[in-house]
């Protein structure tokens, strides 16, 4: 019977310059995207992909108990504050800009 309380397995560690050129790569996606003809659905996408490689930068910076620079921290912020704003184009699927 599989025990259902083990901690899960945690992937694999990613250096810290990892994190930060993923970042870089996502910023640079996301103002790619931002170029016209703008859809909405590949730039929603970006921006998750952005979201998410912050966090994963975030996390890694924690475990290894160093301090989140301000400029990750305040974009990490801004990202999930737009997220989480239903008036906000981040929901709007298939609407112009």
């Amino acid at each position: 019977m599989p025990n259902d309380t083990a901690p899960p397995v945690p992937g694999p560690r990613r250096t810290l310059a990892e994190c930060a050129e993923d970042v870089r790569a996502a910023r640079e996606e996301v103002a790619a995207r931002r170029m016209q003809p703008v859809t909405q659905t590949s730039l929603l996408s970006a921006r998750r992909e952005l979201l998410r490689v912050m966090e994963v930068y975030a996390d890694e910076l924690i475990a290894r108990r160093l301090p989140v620079p301000p400029q990750l921290r305040d974009d990490l912020r801004l990202l999930r504050d737009i997220r989480s704003n239903p008036g906000s184009d981040w929901h709007r699927r298939g609407k112009p800009l």
